[in-house]
């Protein structure tokens, strides 16, 4: 090999390099213009706030009980009422949403690790490891979540959140699956050949050409898995597969508000609500990241 091809070779990844980072300089620009996306997630990540803060921002605590003042309404002590036993909703709601949205995050986290590791492995070897990882995958992608949830509550006890790692089991396949098929197209790109012409290890190509190149779609990804894990995390309350009362959960909540809705409707309209609002928030703002991601955008914005 002469000294030009190895200049050009030693050139090619620095190019893809260079067209990912004005890709992304696009994405946070276009993602700037998208103010109800922004907006959204900005409340939404107030709400969050608010829980993680829950015992500074309450005088009450989720336990404590006033018969004398059951189901009433939104009032200058209780500015969301109360529950049928007396007790602050708006602490419950700020307390529940701590294990509610711990859940969710937890679970979508070790979701994406676990896939990511599992699909990389299998869209960078292919081969072999293809063969014995997809099957897996394809198992795991049929097992109903609720049969998973009700085996890890059992088998680790019930009502103390460990469906959860269901949650996560549950999602993995679709990390995987989508890591996998990114990973699969980089690999096919002229950059991963200079790469490996220049005697770069695994990790290294890796690590330096391959996971920022397949970051976009992983990012939608999260945000999607995001508010499907919010919205099976308050199934899992509602069917009491959750947690344990008196600890509260949203999904818990909207369980023991329904049957005084017509009694104390604030009771059942705010927690899903609350719960509502979160899942649009986040699927608005996973939105807004595909928008500002578009591939045909980004390829007019090379051009230029």
């Amino acid at each position: 090999m002469n000294d030009e091809t190895v200049e050009v070779i030693s050139k090619a990844p620095v190019h893809g390099t260079a067209i990912s980072e004005s890709i992304y300089a696009d994405m946070f620009r276009r993602l700037r213009k998208n103010k109800t996306a922004l907006v959204c997630m900005s409340i939404f990540l107030i709400i969050c706030l608010a829980c993680i803060f829950a015992p500074y921002l309450t005088p009450y605590t989720y336990t404590k009980i006033n018969v004398a003042r059951r189901s009433e309404g939104p009032s200058i002590d209780h500015i969301l009422g109360t529950d049928n036993l007396g007790r602050d909703q708006f602490t419950r709601l700020l307390y529940g949403g701590r294990v509610t949205l711990k859940i969710t995050f937890v679970s979508t986290i070790l979701a994406a690790v676990a896939g990511s590791i599992i699909g990389l492995l299998a869209g960078y070897f292919g081969g072999r490891a293809d063969l014995i990882i997809s099957p897996v995958i394809d198992t795991l992608a049929a097992i109903p979540i609720i049969i998973l949830a009700l085996v890890f509550e059992i088998a680790f006890g019930w009502g103390r959140g460990f469906f959860m790692y269901a949650m996560a089991i549950a999602a993995v396949p679709q990390f995987a699956r989508l890591v996998r098929a990114s990973v699969a197209d980089v690999m096919g790109r002229e950059y991963i050949e200079a790469a490996r012409a220049l005697g770069s290890n695994h990790l290294g190509i890796m690590s330096r050409h391959i996971l920022h190149n397949i970051a976009p779609p992983f990012v939608i990804r999260f945000t999607t898995s995001l508010a499907e894990a919010l919205m099976t995390c308050t199934i899992m309350g509602y069917l009491s597969i959750g947690i344990r009362p008196p600890m509260p959960e949203w999904g818990g909540i909207a369980l023991n508000a329904k049957a005084y809705m017509r009694v104390a409707p604030v009771m059942m309209v705010v927690p899903c609500g609350v719960i509502a609002f979160c899942i649009v928030s986040i699927n608005l703002f996973g939105d807004g990241l595909r928008d500002a991601l578009d591939p045909r955008e980004h390829g007019a914005a090379i051009k230029d």
